[in-house]
């Protein structure tokens, strides 16, 4: 519910993204062992998505990753990440945990802001 919160849907929209996604996890999860979990990084990703597509953008833009991912897996595509070098994985992980640290900064601190010419918080 928070990624969700985070990325400007309801709550309601992450719980059952939740749900959906770890029945899918569990029924198509190559291995006994295999965790699926949302991860930080999404949030940027999701909260631009929405602001400039709303949400049906969203859905649709999640239905082409799933189609990539999949043809990504059935033409054994898997191996091309070691043609990323290590800093750059570093790197775009360490802009995103800023991103989401600085963003959240507003909250943390009950800052609000003021929206129109009046001056009225």
């Amino acid at each position: 519910m928070a990624f969700a919160i985070a990325s400007g849907v309801g709550p309601e929209k992450g719980l059952f993204t939740a749900i959906v996604a770890g029945f899918i996890i569990s029924l198509l999860g190559g291995s006994r062992y295999q965790i699926g979990g949302p991860t930080g990084a999404f949030v940027v990703v999701l909260y631009t998505v929405i602001l400039k597509h709303g949400y049906d953008g969203l859905v649709i833009a999640t239905f082409l990753a799933g189609v990539m991912l999949f043809l990504m897996g059935a033409f054994k595509l898997g191996s091309i990440i070691k043609f990323i070098p290590y800093p750059v994985t570093v790197g775009f992980t360490t802009g995103i945990a800023l991103i989401i640290f600085s963003s959240q900064m507003k909250d943390f601190f009950w800052v609000t802001y003021c929206n129109d010419a009046s001056g009225v918080y």
